[in-house]
């Protein structure tokens, strides 16, 4: 019984260093990933998925859901390509006309040029937007496609070693004409919850037509 007690005496006694030192390794390398974060998800390689919301302030439709899958590559220190797709649909049922449905569809391709001055980034943005919509209403069916470019300013600017906040504001031109030209104002916060993972909301605004609100994941590669 002796021996036993004595065992057990040893063994709490061998464990017990060995567990601290390991709980300390683990806090200080979570401590060191996390201090090597960088801010912001200007100038990283990453792919992503979001979901967003989007609601018309002068139209009497049920507000749109969507989603849009994104990639980001840099091509320099001071330049980044993205491209991204999206599909969003509008449906439902209203007095005056019956059941409706609008479904949109866009690829873009984007050049970020930017300037980076200790984490804080302003930049500008030029992109090509192609749009297929469908709308049916009375069963009647319609498609249109266009071609899109933008124009964007913005800055990026860290609030921690892993978060950031961004502002955008993007002039909108239809190619052809049919459409009227406008802007957009995007606001939102990023984060890194690890080196690999990351995650945004944003805010959208289309020149006091529509709110949008977005929520995605990233995958830093």
């Amino acid at each position: 019984m002796a021996q036993i007690q004595v065992l057990k005496s040893t063994m709490q006694s061998t464990s017990t260093p060995r567990f601290l030192i390991s709980t300390l390794c683990i806090f200080a390398l979570a401590g060191i990933a996390r201090a090597q974060m960088e801010p912001g998800f200007i100038g990283k390689r990453y792919v992503g998925a979001s979901f967003f919301n989007e609601n018309l302030h002068h139209e009497n439709i049920d507000d749109g859901h969507g989603a849009e899958l994104c990639a980001n590559v840099p091509l320099a220190s001071f330049l980044d390509v993205g491209v991204k797709t999206s599909y969003e649909k509008f449906s439902g049922s209203r007095q005056d006309f019956g059941d409706y449905s609008i479904s949109d569809r866009r690829i873009t391709g984007s050049l970020l040029g930017y300037f980076d001055a200790d984490y804080i980034k302003p930049f500008v943005e030029l992109s090509y937007t192609n749009t297929a919509q469908t709308s049916t209403f009375v069963g009647v069916k319609n498609k249109n496609n266009e071609g899109l470019c933008g124009v964007g300013v913005g800055i990026e600017a860290p609030v921690s070693k892993s978060t950031a906040i961004f502002g955008l504001a993007t002039y909108n031109r239809y190619l052809n004409g049919n459409y009227d030209n406008y802007w957009t104002y995007k606001f939102g916060i990023n984060t890194w919850f690890t080196r690999k993972v990351g995650g945004v909301v944003s805010v959208s605004i289309w020149d006091g037509e529509s709110t949008t609100f977005s929520l995605g994941v990233m995958y830093r590669f």
